[in-house]
């Protein structure tokens, strides 16, 4: 997956390289390193500048001390350990429709009405876009740092990616990188693995939703229907709920890491 985004043009691989040393910096404690990776993975793309809450919050009088033996053979000690080893026609505008966001189509009916530029324009076509942003930063920004970085942060990392792009007003495949890149860290002691069930259950709903999505899309893009209402933006709310069950069980790992 990483080399076909790649092959895009886009620089999410590098990213992933960035965000992953990042992590490894601040759990060897190097803040000045640290600080300039982040300041340097800002520039590519700002999302993770989420990530500077999470590590301050994290970087207390406990964890900044030596690690002890202790740590060094807990489950968040073999994570560093990991880190440190593996150094009709289409309507116009329609090949914007790459996109799962549940916002994604109301903002695309939205600016197919607006005004044109010499009429002003009605409060209510850019209310939601001035409010989409809120629970996104809610909780990618504050409530999932304070709520886990104590605990682990390599999944506190990740459940923050995931909010970040469950909930942003754009969602496409190359964004799934900026939380994949977390995954070695996160699975060997979750719950998708412990309870393979859950695991499947999970995978299984995550593919189907973009699947359904993707068919839609389909059928807009090269057969030329309309399918903006209600396909695209069923299949978008179900994809949208499906990411919301799986950070619920991230978060829920969270608790179940910090009694480790």
């Amino acid at each position: 997956m990483v080399a076909t985004i790649s092959t895009r043009g886009s620089s999410e691989g590098l990213l992933g390289v960035l965000v992953t040393a990042l992590l490894w910096a601040v759990l060897e404690r190097r803040v000045g390193l640290a600080g300039a990776l982040l300041g340097l993975g800002v520039h590519f793309k700002i999302y993770p500048f989420i990530y500077a809450p999470a590590v301050v919050w994290w970087m207390d009088d406990e964890h900044m001390a030596s690690a002890t033996a202790t740590d060094r053979h807990d489950g968040k000690g073999k994570r560093g350990e990991m880190l440190r080893k593996g150094r009709g026609r289409p309507l116009d505008g329609a090949r914007k429709m790459h996109n799962f966001s549940p916002y994604n189509v109301l903002l695309y009916l939205t600016s197919s009405s607006l005004p044109s530029s010499s009429e002003q324009t009605p409060p209510w076509a850019t209310k939601i876009e001035s409010v989409a942003f809120v629970p996104q930063l809610l909780l990618s920004t504050l409530l999932i740092p304070l709520v886990g970085a104590k605990k682990d942060l390599p999944t506190t990392m990740m459940a923050q990616t995931f909010a970040f792009v469950a909930f942003n007003k754009v969602c496409t495949s190359q964004y799934f990188l900026w939380y994949m890149v977390f995954l070695p860290l996160y699975l060997p002691n979750s719950s998708l693995l412990r309870k393979p069930v859950l695991g499947v259950t999970a995978l299984a709903l995550w593919v189907l939703t973009q699947g359904l999505w993707l068919q839609q899309g389909y059928n807009l893009e090269f057969l030329g229907l309309s399918t903006f209402v209600p396909g695209l933006w069923v299949s978008s709310l179900a994809f949208f709920a499906v990411n919301c069950f799986i950070l619920g069980l991230i978060i829920e790992d969270l608790g179940a890491f910090s009694q480790v």
